[in-house]
């Protein structure tokens, strides 16, 4: 009696696990979306939302077929309960259990969301949240919120050029909060406690080394030049010239575009190192790695005290009043034989010109103040 008891009880439930995984089979043959082309599908799922509203979402997305049985399902192995918000990522021909898996999980799709070097706040905020959907504007209003930016010890008002430009694993629609604090973190990784010695020896606070390293950012095209660029503004700081950079005009005037002009350089700003001596009282950019190493590291036994460019992204530095001046007669020669080539119908060799023009008055100006 007893063995035939088991034996009629192992038999129900085979039959019970095979009932199962045949209805498993039937859900996802019947209900599961149709084959599509696409490669992945996104589907958002906000905070608040009802799994009959994130059922509602998947099938709209096209990857369930009957959302009645979706939200059974998710009932009965009550997912519905447990679901997580955020943006996930499938692939079209994904299984209706691995959906509810991935719900059940949290397991939220994380935008790769890149931050090239020399971007301002303003406009990392616009990368986030074209990116991730983060909210720019809070996320703008908590990096210039001096408390907040104090608690995550950065020594300035702003976190702007406390935020390290690299790639950021992001949530879709992360907090503006946490956002920055890894950002911030990330940038106290590199600037370490050796960093931080280097920073003492060359007579510079964090704050002044960062924004020193945002002016070398703004100037520098040529990676190789950084620490060259940053033997320059060593060599005027110690000697007690201005700085006297064009990107400190620009964002002095919040001016990214066309020409810098002589009236601009009066601005009344103390970041405009036309007008004051030293540093800006903080960073006027996010710079990267490199620019934050140049300026710790300028370039030993630089006597420089000039640079004009050359055109070409690169640079041409000198010791000299007059050497700089006569790399400015070069520059200017070249200008010139480009104006010529404009004037023979030549839209791009004309706007060429106009740049390298504007920089050639602001190369003046600098040595006119020497």
């Amino acid at each position: 009696m007893r063995i035939a008891r088991v034996l009629r009880h192992g038999f129900i439930l085979v039959v019970l696990a095979i009932l199962t995984g045949s209805a498993f089979v039937l859900i996802e043959t019947f209900c599961q979306g149709p084959v599509r082309p696409d490669k992945y599908v996104h589907v958002v799922v906000d905070r608040g939302m009802t799994f009959s509203q994130i059922a509602a979402r998947f099938e709209e997305a096209g990857l369930v077929r009957n959302g009645l049985v979706f939200k059974a399902l998710g009932r009965a192995l009550r997912i519905d309960r447990r679901a997580k918000a955020g943006r996930y990522r499938f692939q079209p021909t994904v299984s209706m259990a691995n959906i509810l898996r991935a719900l059940y999980r949290g397991a939220t799709f994380r935008d790769q969301v890149v931050i090239p070097p020399g971007r301002r706040l303003d406009e990392i905020a616009r990368i986030l949240a074209r990116a991730a959907a983060v909210d720019s504007t809070q996320f703008v209003s908590l990096a210039r919120d001096s408390a907040f930016v104090v608690s995550l010890g950065v020594p300035s008002k702003s976190a702007d050029g406390f935020l390290l430009p690299e790639t950021y694993d992001i949530e879709w629609r992360e907090e503006a909060p946490s956002v920055l604090e890894r950002m911030v973190k990330s940038f106290f990784k590199v600037f370490d406690d050796s960093m931080l010695a280097r920073a003492r020896e060359v007579g510079l606070t964090v704050n002044q080394a960062v924004t020193l390293a945002s002016i070398i950012e703004k100037e520098a095209y040529l990676e190789s030049e950084k620490p060259v660029i940053s033997a320059v503004f060593h060599n005027r700081l110690r000697l007690g010239m201005k700085l006297q950079a064009d990107p400190t005009v620009r964002y002095a005037l919040g001016k990214w575009k066309g020409r810098v002009l002589y009236s601009d350089l009066k601005v009344a700003s103390p970041f405009n190192t036309y007008m004051f001596h030293g540093l800006p009282p903080r960073p006027i950019c996010n710079p990267g790695r490199a620019s934050i190493r140049a300026s710790l590291y300028p370039r030993e036994g630089s006597r420089d005290l000039f640079f004009v460019a050359q055109g070409d992204g690169s640079h041409f530095f000198s010791e000299r009043g007059i050497d700089h001046e006569q790399a400015k007669a070069r520059y200017k020669a070249r200008l010139d034989s480009i104006a010529t080539a404009a004037m023979a119908d030549s839209t791009f060799a004309a706007s060429l010109a106009d740049s390298m023009r504007a920089r050639y008055v602001a190369d003046s100006i600098k040595a006119a103040g020497q």
